[in-house]
């Protein structure tokens, strides 16, 4: 039930006929797929690509079972079915744009052009635990994928890489010895875990991230309460990250990841004897962990959202392609606020009258930060052009004047932040049918997604949707409609006539209601982007002080 293609050309053609997933029901898409490919069984519903051996042209085997030895372990890369037909796409096109053998390069662009093609295959990867078991001085075999020098990002990998990638390897080693056999492979929940169980394709389960993001997930889990898990995201900043910077581990989520001492030596969990009346102006990630911290010292905590759901800009984010589980930060903090009694009201802001009204003991400010507007844009007021200058807040939510950019609209995205800001906008808008070009003062247009092992990933999707990046230039003006960037290693302008320009670059702190009330003398702190704009983890950091210290 499986088809076989000699060349990249002939398998796209095989995928006129299916539906476009952005404009269609994913559940449908699915369907779609489930008619033409098989779903191997033995790989957990994933699907495996490899390049042929010849030059621009590509071999891709679907649906093979494990056990047939067609895949390379260290080198194939796993798709989830609902993204089978795009990504294939992105690397049959990839492929036939370049000049590399397709023998000897792998269709994962590096510093060095492409990711060599070669490795352990999984039959070799058989052979060695027969002959590990045969030793008898082996009590179980753990397994992986990838190489830390080449293919990191298949070890660790992102939330862009579906979970349970890599069990087709533990799948084929577990038929072919006795010894208990580990899985691995982004399981972030005991569901997860549990099918591949049962599905057979281990004996045990290894999970690291999701016990770093909730130390108590294996209790959680044996008592049956999934639903309290804190989720790990998978989004690689304060664990991976971290360590590769050669930081203490940390996690986006779990304030006291590594530093446990520090809050058993401060007794921030001790239960207070003179519960306060705190009120807390923001529902994002700082105002909802500072609401944690404080409800679980037994405060009374309230917090106003002014919009209608939580979140913040974690909200924003979990909205581009690929990136929705990082919505599942919002969805752990509310599931905490709900066991701990916090009642949050939405559609309410937070103002001195409101102050006045509730006569809290305490408020807690976590308004976040809003656009800037660049000195060098021209004033609107005396440039309409201008007027089609916007952030990557406003593409993403819609609230864009004009609607934002249209099909066959040409943007330009300027990066100054280096993260999935600028990266996953230039997508949603190439996805839209945009032509767009990311320009940095940079040497790397994203400069940080090497640290979350997202790099290479992207290179794939930006090169597949046509998305252009332009490193070392600077910003100096934009006015009747033209973009002047210096380059910055020659002194020498270039320009662009975009219809769009998309702004990634550092928000202003809303401060003025913290300001406010201190001037007033009421009883007051800020936290997250409100004091200074930050990632994530630093809004929790100090959401959880300023909540426990309450």
């Amino acid at each position: 039930m499986s088809d076989t293609f000699d060349n990249a050309e002939e398998f796209l053609s095989s995928l006129e006929g299916i539906k476009d997933p952005v404009k269609t029901d994913t559940k449908d898409y699915q369907q779609d797929l489930y008619k033409k490919w098989f779903r191997s069984k033995t790989q957990s519903g994933f699907l495996a690509i490899r390049p042929w051996n010849e030059a621009l042209k590509m071999k891709i085997d679907i649906g093979k079972t494990s056990s047939e030895g067609k895949l390379a372990s260290s080198t194939a890369v796993f798709v989830d079915t609902i993204d089978f037909a795009a990504y294939l796409r992105s690397i049959a096109n990839l492929t036939a744009a370049t000049n590399y053998p397709a023998n000897e390069r792998m269709g994962v662009p590096t510093n060095e052009g492409f990711v060599s093609y070669g490795g352990t295959t999984i039959d070799e990867a058989v052979e060695v635990a027969k002959i590990v078991e045969a030793t008898g001085n082996v009590d179980y075999i753990n397994t992986s994928i990838g190489v830390a020098t080449a293919s990191l990002f298949m070890i660790e990998a992102s939330m862009h890489i579906p979970p349970g990638y890599a069990t087709f390897i533990s799948s084929a080693i577990r038929k072919a010895v006795d010894l208990p056999v580990v899985g691995v492979g982004r399981f972030k929940d005991p569901l997860q875990a549990e099918r591949a169980l049962a599905e057979g394709h281990c004996d045990l389960v290894g999970i690291v991230r999701g016990q770093i993001a909730d130390a108590d997930f294996a209790a959680k889990a044996r008592a049956g309460a999934t639903d309290d898990i804190r989720l790990c995201l998978s989004c690689n900043q304060e664990c991976v990250g971290r360590m590769g910077l050669n930081r203490w581990l940390g996690c986006i989520e779990n304030p006291r990841t590594g530093r446990e001492n520090e809050w058993r030596v401060n007794d921030h969990l001790a239960i207070t004897a003179k519960p306060k009346k705190v009120m807390i102006a923001g529902a994002g990630p700082a105002g909802l962990q500072a609401a944690i911290a404080a409800a679980r010292k037994g405060h009374q905590v309230t917090v106003y959202e002014k919009e209608t759901v939580a979140g913040g800009q974690v909200r924003i984010a979990a909205s581009v392609p690929n990136r929705a589980e990082f919505g599942d930060m919002i969805r752990n903090q509310l599931t905490e606020c709900a066991r701990l009694g916090v009642t949050i009201i939405y559609g309410s802001g937070v103002w001195p009258g409101l102050i006045d009204e509730q006569k809290p003991d305490h408020v807690i400010v976590a308004t976040g930060a809003e656009p800037s507007r660049p000195w060098w844009v021209a004033d609107p007021d005396q440039d309409e052009s201008s007027l089609r200058v916007c952030d990557v807040r406003s593409i993403l939510d819609g609230s864009a004047p004009m609607g934002g950019p249209q099909s066959g609209d040409n943007v330009v995205i300027v990066d100054e932040i280096g993260f999935h800001h600028a990266t996953s906008t230039a997508e949603v808008l190439a996805d839209r049918g945009c032509l767009v070009e990311i320009v940095t003062p940079g040497m790397v247009v994203g400069q940080d997604l090497g640290i979350t092992l997202d790099m290479e990933n992207w290179w794939i999707r930006a090169g597949a949707k046509g998305i252009v990046q332009t490193t070392d230039l600077v910003p100096m003006g934009f006015a009747n409609g033209e973009l002047t960037l210096l380059h910055h290693p020659t002194g020498i302008n270039q320009t662009r006539h975009p219809e769009w320009v998309v702004l990634a670059v550092p928000p202003n702190p809303v401060e003025w209601l913290y300001n406010d009330l201190k001037n007033a003398g009421i009883s007051v702190e800020r936290v997250g982007d409100c004091v200074a704009p930050r990632r994530a983890h630093a809004a929790v950091v100090d959401g959880e002080r300023a909540g426990s210290s309450v």
